[in-house]
């Protein structure tokens, strides 16, 4: 009985740790970068154009539904939903990989701010 008590706890203390606070990713995007505005903002093709590269791209841990899973975070949480464009482009660009975020440098700026399109969007 204290073999399962104590794992779980060190399960619980595992799924904390490895849920991102908003400070550790917040402190980390510049101001200029946060104050970013979305090109593709209210263009309903863009936001198409990002369901389907989020679920090329992202999906894999995001999971399609955007619920996340092992470190990936719940992507229709409020504090996801409520970060303005230019923060989740610079993670998107710069990703953060104490928390798993890959760098998404790679793909043109246009798909990056499509994503962030439909994201917003649902």
């Amino acid at each position: 009985m204290k073999l399962v008590a104590a794992s779980l706890l060190c399960l619980c203390g595992a799924l904390v740790c490895a849920t991102p606070r908003t400070s550790e990713w917040r402190d980390k995007v510049p101001q200029e970068a946060r104050l970013r505005a979305n090109p593709y903002a209210e263009e309903p093709s863009a936001a198409q154009a990002g369901e389907k590269l989020f679920a090329r791209y992202c999906s894999p841990c995001h999971r399609a539904s955007r619920t996340g899973k092992w470190r990936a975070p719940d992507l229709r949480s409020p504090v996801v939903r409520n970060t303005p464009p230019g923060e989740l482009f610079w993670i998107l660009r710069n990703g953060m990989l104490r928390q798993g975020m890959p760098s998404w440098s790679h793909l043109p700026e246009e798909q990056r701010w499509q994503i962030i399109t439909w994201l917003q969007t649902r």
